[in-house]
């Protein structure tokens, strides 16, 4: 194991781990509010531009585009000019085009800024989970980043909040206006989230090692690290990813990844309208919205303190087989209770699925290529987020309303992803990063 490995791995849990976590986390809650923002008002923008459930979900879908192309873009950026930096401009991309879609003419012009965020949004969450697992010993890596991705519960509820006591009143564009908010966390980044003292060691810049752990209270021996360090600076290629050690990591995690995405974003962009279209009123579909995404933060929470005692496989293929279960139950369901109840569950599954899945990419690939092989494997998800929201559209167009085959189609995805998970996935509880990766 490298000698910058070892300090961070033996090193107990400090009051700077958890200031990491909290700061990141904000700004992957705040992630989650400009991504959600649209869901709370996709009933009034349709009225507005008089667009068709599957022109809506075009719309819907180009967050996910934009995610395609930030996930891996990003990624690799953050290989090249280190994770801090990556995380700054990542946040700038996801927040500044999401305030300025307040002032959209047309489902062009907002499809377009859509586009841009979505870049910085999926760019954010594989930067700030790879800095964070970077830094976290491998005992406690699994929860940290579990409990960082749970962080998106909070904004997505945030976001229905914001729709349900600005749109009805005052108009979607109001709602669009709170995207600025999220810029509030930019010095925060900027002071109090350090560079990956892992990625510096791959660097070899060991003076800013050297400044960073003094700042946090832990001595380093510079001349040790220098020159275990010296000869190591290989940069990443995207061709490394499918290399006899790393393909069947890489090919589970795009099945999963794919997945994942579609079913995340197909439900839960469309679940106000959904709701909306059974007949329920405007406020009470968020309402129901509210309840329904409430159910992330325990699923988040369970899937966070399970993935460190059970490992990383068990629980990702039971939660989506679990998952898998509710949006077949969502299918069938007779009544409002019914419909409450399985969307809770599907939410409580997929959503603990996710905090899984942020912990067990980066875990998969060197230091070098992490940032590339965590985006890479995000932007194909986002392949997955595409085809989502639009196949929801077109599946409603087609069938005149009835949500039956689009669940159907929820369920299949989710065993999907549990099978690929059991069959190609490998164990990576309480194993240090550079012994994972080999």
């Amino acid at each position: 194991m490298h000698t910058m490995s070892r300090y961070l791995e033996v090193i107990p849990l400090r009051r700077f781990h958890y200031l990491i976590l909290i700061v990141l986390g904000l700004g992957w809650a705040f992630d989650a509010m400009c991504a959600g923002l649209i869901s709370a008002t996709t009933p009034l923008i349709q009225q507005e531009w008089g667009l068709t459930a599957s022109q809506l979900g075009m719309l819907l879908s180009c967050w996910l585009a934009g995610m395609l192309l930030g996930g891996l873009t990003m990624g690799f950026l953050a290989d090249v000019i280190g994770r801090k930096k990556a995380t700054l401009l990542t946040l700038l991309l996801y927040s500044i085009p999401t305030s300025v879609a307040t002032f959209s003419l047309s489902p062009e012009s907002m499809a377009l800024l859509r586009l841009l965020a979505g870049m910085g949004s999926s760019g954010y969450m594989v930067v700030a989970s790879t800095l964070l697992s970077e830094y976290v010993p491998a005992r406690y890596r699994g929860r940290f980043v579990a409990f960082l991705e749970s962080s998106w519960a909070f904004g997505w509820l945030l976001s229905v909040y914001l729709g349900r006591v600005l749109a009805p009143y005052y108009g979607w564009r109001s709602v669009f206006s709170t995207g600025a908010i999220p810029l509030l966390t930019l010095p925060l980044v900027a002071l109090l989230v350090p560079e990956s003292a892992r990625y510096l060691e791959e660097r070899g810049e060991i003076e800013a090692i050297e400044r960073i752990f003094r700042s946090l209270g832990i001595r380093v021996n510079a001349e040790e690290v220098l020159r275990e360090a010296h000869g190591r600076r290989v940069r990443a290629k995207l061709v490394e990813l499918f290399s006899a050690e790393y393909r069947k990591r890489t090919v589970m995690l795009w099945i999963h990844w794919f997945c994942i995405v579609l079913a995340y974003w197909g439900i839960f962009l469309w679940l106000p309208k959904i709701l909306y279209d059974r007949g329920l009123s405007l406020v009470r579909s968020l309402d129901f919205t509210v309840i329904i995404t409430l159910m992330q933060v325990p699923g988040y929470w369970s899937g966070a303190l399970l993935i460190d005692r059970v490992g990383r496989k068990p629980v990702l293929s039971t939660y989506m087989m679990l998952a898998g279960l509710g949006s077949l139950l969502f299918a069938i369901a007779g009544n409002e209770l019914e419909v409450l109840v399985w969307g809770s569950m599907i939410s409580f599954f997929n959503l603990g699925a996710w905090g899984a899945t942020y912990a067990y990419t980066p875990e998969l690939y060197p230091t070098r290529a992490r940032g590339t092989g965590a985006g890479s494997a995000n932007s194909v998800g986002r392949i997955g987020g595409m085809v989502g929201p639009y196949a929801v559209g077109a599946l409603l167009d087609l069938t005149g309303g009835n949500t039956y085959p689009v669940f159907v189609m929820f369920t299949i995805v989710h065993l999907v992803s549990a099978i690929t998970v059991m069959t190609l996935g490998i164990e990576t509880k309480g194993r240090a990063l550079e012994e994972i990766s080999g």
